[in-house]
């Protein structure tokens, strides 16, 4: 990945031309993966945050993802705004599934240089598979080629937040697929869907490098199964789905530390979750700031992946007889409905009602849990006090600032009659907050809630927070931040344990995340004791 901001032009055009390392006419698995994003459009001359990916034509419609991609015929290239989609953004995996194929890349096949074989004329990288989006926009009616080649060397770069990618090998679905070198935000989810046949089982592992379990640590995390993709989507990333209609599994990439699978930000033990950018390394014994590793410079933070670690999905299949790796049948594929009834597929992750209306349809988090994801709470009470402001006398009652202002708002509400905005913020951590003591128990968990609607820009990450303060002082304990937008609201939601050492002196109860600066609504908050 590769990032730019504040570019500008002096006494020249702006020319974009990709130069190929053997100047030669085909195209290369790099060229098909080029990516860079333009964060403030001043490269690309869009003047609004852009991706820019490859042209290639042989790349399919890998990043032509709709009508509002800009062409460079030229280049080539592709520019993409960012604005376009809900939640966009970059996507970096490499796919292993066959160790003589994978070890050939470099050796006799996927090497620098000429790019065919002089002798026989066949190229030294063929394509073995292909990798599209998910959606009949992208099926070969609308996009021959099939999508990006998968090859022995196969690292994959596209574009991150639509419905998902689907992989299709040659040589049918690989028995035991590793996927390392991830790079991936969380705030863009990355769902990849393969199809298997039916009756196929699966144990899906992550994998932490070099890793020492302890009470605090954990160094593998396996996937429990699902009852839906949404559910897979909006999931902390360690959940499966195996569709029986379409015959595709799918499974959320996650970024996830180089050296363990499960810590104690959230938790007083061990536990899997969704990692950010901001997320605290929990290694005692390794140096670095941040769980997951990331390249920094002037305001711009990007992914950045790391050796060792890596997701495995081993599928229990009836092996191919020939092909070793393989299953021995690969399922006719059945095209996903990415889009409910009375829309259409506009582009690799929006629904509108036709091509070019901004009449489209907004996807949230379901909001009704999985079997297998935490179990139902029964009775017990929401504990969070006038939780959407519907105080007739006063709506902020029970609520105030931890710092900025806190306002109601009439105009916008998730329900009933009014919400609260935060505004005036100067630091991420600022927002509506409640003292929750006496109500919220010490060594306890609890599922909180809230929805949110971010106001003064397209998108942004918002997350909820305990403060608690015991014997050794104060400290926080806090959701993954979920992605919010400012055209629907967002349910977010999560698990939160109270630890406590000695005495539970006090505890308070908040949202936070977006930048400085960054409005939001936030309204319907709950807090509920898991049993």
């Amino acid at each position: 990945m590769q990032a730019t901001a504040s570019i500008e032009y002096e006494d020249c055009g702006r020319r974009f031309r990709l130069y190929d390392y053997a100047n030669d006419i085909l195209s290369s698995v790099s060229g098909r993966n080029q990516n860079w994003m333009d964060t403030d459009g001043t490269a690309s001359g869009i003047g609004e945050p852009t991706i820019i990916g490859s042209g290639l034509v042989d790349a399919g419609h890998w990043w032509r993802v709709d009508g509002d991609v800009v062409e460079d015929t030229e280049g080539p290239l592709t520019f993409i705004p960012v604005s376009k989609g809900p939640s966009r953004g970059l996507a970096h995996i490499r796919l292993w599934f066959r160790d003589d194929v994978h070890n050939s890349v470099g050796g006799s096949s996927c090497r620098n240089g000429q790019k065919t074989n002089p002798d026989t004329g066949e190229p030294y990288c063929p394509a073995i598979g292909r990798i599209r989006h998910i959606g009949s926009l992208f099926d070969t009616s609308n996009d021959p080629t099939g999508g990006l080649p998968i090859t022995a060397n196969s690292e994959v770069a596209g574009l991150a937040g639509g419905f998902g990618w689907v992989l299709h090998l040659d040589d049918g679905p690989p028995r035991n697929l590793k996927i390392d070198q991830v790079e991936v935000d969380s705030s863009t989810p990355l769902v990849v869907a393969i199809p298997y046949p039916q009756g196929t089982s699966f144990t899906i592992t992550a994998h932490g490098a070099w890793c020492t379990p302890s009470p605090t640590l954990s160094c593998t995390e396996q996937f429990s199964a699902t009852d839906s993709v949404a559910h897979v989507r909006y999931s902390q990333g360690n959940k499966y789905f195996y569709d029986t209609e379409t015959s595709l599994l799918y499974v959320r990439i996650i970024q996830f530390p180089q050296g363990y699978t499960g810590d104690n930000v959230y938790s007083n033990t061990a536990m899997w979750h969704l990692w950010d950018l901001d997320t605290p390394n929990a290694n005692p014994w390794d140096p670095r700031i941040w769980a997951l590793d990331r390249f920094s410079f002037n305001g711009i933070t990007l992914p950045k992946y790391v050796y060792g670690n890596f997701l495995e999905i081993a599928a229990d299949c009836v092996e191919d007889a020939v092909i070793s790796g393989h299953c021995a049948s690969t399922p006719s594929y059945v095209e996903s409905q990415v889009c409910p009834s009375g829309y259409m597929q506009v582009s690799y992750d929006k629904c509108c009602v036709s091509f070019g209306s901004s009449d489209c349809y907004e996807s949230t988090a379901p909001q009704s849990t999985s079997p297998t994801e935490s179990p139902t709470f029964g009775a017990n009470p929401n504990l969070v006090l006038n939780p959407g402001f519907e105080d007739a006398s006063n709506g902020l009652a029970n609520w105030y600032a931890n710092d900025g202002t806190v306002e109601i708002d009439v105009a916008e509400k998730h329900s009933g009659a009014r919400s609260v905005l935060s505004k005036d913020r100067s630091q991420t951590w600022m927002g509506p907050q409640q003292t929750m003591t006496g109500r919220l128990e010490a060594n306890k968990r609890y599922r909180v809630s809230c929805w949110a609607k971010v106001k003064n820009v397209g998108s942004t990450t918002l997350g909820l927070t305990l403060r608690i303060e015991d014997d050794n002082g104060p400290h926080w304990r806090g959701l993954s931040r979920k992605t919010i937008n400012n055209n629907s609201w967002t349910f977010v939601e999560g698990e939160i344990f109270v630890d406590v050492t000695g005495t539970l002196s006090a505890i308070y109860f908040f949202s936070e995340g977006p930048a400085a600066e960054v409005e939001y609504w936030v309204d319907d908050f709950s807090a509920v004791l898991v049993p």
